[in-house]
């Protein structure tokens, strides 16, 4: 059903046992995003760019402290992150329309969607360049590629993998 891997899905799993929650009560990020079909060529460079966020847990405020409570007294045996997820309005989002958030498809009956859409504006405001005279001139960019600049001057690529290798 999903790339997350079996082994942080065990933890989701056994978290939603302890507490008597449902599964799909606490997605991961990346359960509720995907690329546009029509933005193929971005997919394996912006699952890259969001890959840790992708599998990061979403906690909605009502079930937080049960949550971190188990969390924190349970030995995981795997790193968890988790966002704490407040009820947010749909944002202002002035995010040009070649960034990242523009070629993302969110899950739009979850009630996760205005946060997710906030937060990906926010952390993942690259621009999708399709050159790299405009990658150079971009605050935070990112290239078909898979190079990634952030402000600051941070640049990265990591290629120990490759972009379209499913299992990543």
């Amino acid at each position: 059903r999903s790339n997350i891997p079996s082994r942080v899905l065990a933890i989701r799993t056994s978290l939603c046992r302890a507490l008597e929650l449902d599964d799909e009560s606490l997605p991961f990020a990346g359960e509720l995003i995907q690329v546009q079909p029509e933005e193929h060529a971005w997919e394996g460079a912006i699952e890259r760019l969001m890959h840790n966020f992708g599998l990061s847990l979403l906690v909605p405020d009502k079930d937080y402290a049960r949550v971190s409570h188990w969390v924190d007294r349970t030995q995981l045996g795997e790193r968890l992150v988790y966002y704490r997820v407040l009820a947010k309005r749909a944002a202002d989002i002035s995010s040009p329309p070649a960034a990242v958030l523009h070629k993302l498809a969110l899950k739009p009956d979850s009630g996760f969607y205005p946060w997710l859409e906030a937060e990906i504006a926010r952390r993942f405001d690259h621009v999708c360049c399709d050159t790299l005279e405009q990658f150079r001139h971009e605050k935070q960019a990112i290239t078909r590629a898979g190079q990634i600049k952030t402000s600051g001057g941070r640049h990265e690529k990591d290629d120990r993998h490759r972009l379209d290798d499913r299992a990543r």
